[in-house]
């Protein structure tokens, strides 16, 4: 499994990347970087991109808590997840609609050219991200 994250400043998005095998614990310690990478920075927007997962293996348990958190991005600030899987789509289409209280920026789409246009961004300049 491996895991790329980086920060487009033009667009202030900061975009985390899995390929591999996708389990709880990988969602888990994920979700806690991103909380902490939050809490050390200026507000952005996000992209999680799970186009490169090649098996998933998250129990509902993991999924129950991180809906239980508090949304790691500060509200106002749109999060994108990038899902062409069908199963794992479906996964967190549910996710989506049982957290719209607490998460209402949060879309799931199924290409990143469709995170782009939802975020309005036409010409992305990432860079990876040092000081996670």
């Amino acid at each position: 499994m491996n895991i790329e994250v980086d920060f487009d400043a033009k667009n202030n998005i900061l975009r985390g990347t899995i390929k591999g095998p996708m389990t709880g614990v990988i969602l888990l310690d994920l979700y806690a970087t991103a909380t902490k990478y939050m809490a050390s920075h200026p507000p952005c927007r996000g992209i999680l991109d799970l186009s490169g997962v090649t098996d998933f293996e998250v129990s509902g348990d993991a999924i129950r808590q991180v809906a239980a958190a508090p949304p790691a991005f500060p509200a106002g600030y749109m999060r994108v997840l990038v899902i062409p899987q069908i199963f794992i789509y479906g996964l967190a289409r549910m996710f989506q609609i049982l957290g719209e209280k607490t998460r209402p920026e949060l879309q799931v789409v199924r290409t990143m050219d469709e995170a782009y246009f939802l975020l309005g961004v036409e010409s992305p300049e990432f860079h990876p991200v040092i000081d996670l």
